[in-house]
């Protein structure tokens, strides 16, 4: 016996949302560095108008890390959100999200911090199929500016045994 569903028809199905999300345009619009001196605001469309605002609340002095694939010698950047910047999340702490000294130092202030060091790092990337390179500062701990250098270290350690 099957089932019976007041005010339903048996083929009925519920249908998902089709439409484009705030989300969806922002992740197609998105530049990580963006040029001041674009466009009026009047003459962008209102997917470009939506990313430059997105954009301009995003705080650009430091950035923050992601080092997971530190073996092959890939990084993700991005910039740091209000929140980060409010809790000092990449500045006063390791910008290495994966790093447990990213969040606030746990304990009280007799514990020793490790020194974070600053470091301006090149970085190359492609954006919408344009190859563009930045200067971009990260605070690390010690032992993620090894993962950073992990690739660059085991090159030359190559090297010198030929």
């Amino acid at each position: 016996m099957d089932l019976y569903t007041p005010y339903r028809s048996k083929g009925a199905t519920t249908s998902k949302g089709v439409g484009t999300t705030e989300f969806d345009i922002l992740k197609s619009s998105h530049k990580f560095l963006r040029e001041d001196a674009e466009e009026e605001d009047s003459k962008l469309s209102w997917d470009e108008r939506l990313a430059k605002k997105y954009y301009s609340s995003l705080y650009r002095e430091y950035a923050v890390c992601d080092l997971k694939h530190y073996k092959s010698g890939n990084f993700a950047l991005r910039w740091r959100t209000e929140t980060e910047v409010l809790s000092g999340a990449g500045e006063t702490t390791c910008g290495n999200t994966r790093c447990p000294l990213h969040n606030e130092f746990p304990g009280d202030g007799d514990d020793v911090r490790p020194a974070l060091t600053t470091l301006e790092l090149p970085f190359a990337y492609e954006e919408h199929g344009e190859k563009k390179f930045a200067l971009v500062k990260v605070v690390l701990c010690p032992k993620c500016c090894k993962k950073l250098m992990w690739k660059r270290t085991k090159e030359k350690e190559e090297q010198r045994r030929r």
